[in-house]
This record gives structure tokens, C-alpha cells and sequence, in this order.
């Protein structure tokens, strides 16, 4: 998550930051994107933070991320997403937008493509958690949990006061 701190850290702290949660939390570890962004939104609520951090859920709602982003002219974008890269279960990988668009993603509609329409010009970076399964009923795989608590104790450590 080196390469996440030193894309943050670019960011002026006036800069607004948008996270962008995507998954369905009714299929297994597809929800984890969604977590990361409430545990974020959360901790945000509680401590608040000196940047301007704009937590966003779209769920499996991709078609709606220019709707999300309207009026938002954000300097970053993270989005957190369950993905399949062939890793091991519960790997990080953090990548620029057109590298993740490359590797397996848990939706059909290409989040390049939603950004384009919103018309967003900022960078776009995904941090994707290796699946074990997105069946639909089951839970979150401990090892996909275990991923999403080192990213949030990250993001903790990094953005909140």
C-alpha cells in the first residue's frame, strides 16, 4: 500500500478525494468494496479528518456513477472493488484504472466508461481484494476480511485526525 501513501500524499490538503465502494454485499466477498467505504464513511463521522474526503457507495450501481459524481470535481479517485486477478484469496492489489480494467472485475459496465461520462479528468485508482466467491447468500471469506481491516486500519492511519 506504498504505492496508495505516495499517491495521497500528492494530494494537496485542500484537494477533495473521492472513494468509490463497488459490489454487491448480497454475493460473498463482492461486498467488500462496499464495507471498506462504510467503515470508512464511518470513522470519518466519528474523528473527521483535515482533508475533504467524499465517501461514496455505488453498490452494484456502476450506471450511476455520474449521477454520484455530479458537481464534484474531485483531484483523486479510489475505488475500492472486489476483483479476480488470480491472486491469492484476500491479496491486495492497488493499480491505476486502465491496469485493473485489464484483470477479471466482479460488474459488466466498465468503470472507465462511467467516469468518462461523468466526466472526470482526475486519476482514478482501483484497490482491488482477490476473490474467493461472489455466490449469492454467502458470507465475506475471512481472508477477503482480513484484507479489508488492513485497509482500513491503512486509511485510519493515513486520513483520519
Amino acid at each position: 500500500m506504498e504505492e496508495l501513501r505516495r499517491i495521497l500524499s500528492k494530494i494537496p490538503e485542500d484537494g477533495e478525494i473521492v472513494f468509490l465502494g463497488v459490489g454487491n454485499p448480497l454475493r460473498g466477498d463482492d461486498g467488500v468494496g462496499v464495507e471498506i467505504t462504510r467503515d470508512l464513511k464511518s470513522l470519518l463521522e466519528k474523528h473527521g479528518s483535515r482533508r475533504r474526503i467524499k465517501p461514496i457507495i455505488v453498490e452494484d450501481r456502476v450506471d450511476l456513477i455520474p449521477k454520484f459524481l455530479r458537481g464534484l470535481n474531485p483531484d483523486l479517485i479510489i475505488i475500492f472493488d472486489a476483483m479476480d486477478f488470480g491472486g491469492e484469496v484476500g491479496e491486495i492489489r492497488f493499480a491505476s484504472l486502465p491496469e485493473a480494467d485489464k484483470t477479471i472485475s466482479t460488474h459488466n459496465i466498465p468503470l472507465d466508461l462511467m467516469l468518462k461520462i461523468a466526466g472526470i479528468t482526475a486519476p482514478v485508482y482501483v484497490l482491488g481484494i482477490q476473490i474467493s466467491s461472489i455466490e449469492f447468500g454467502k458470507p465475506i471469506n475471512p481472508r477477503v476480511l482480513k484484507a479489508r481491516e488492513e485497509v482500513v486500519r491503512f486509511l485510519s492511519e493515513e486520513l483520519i485526525d
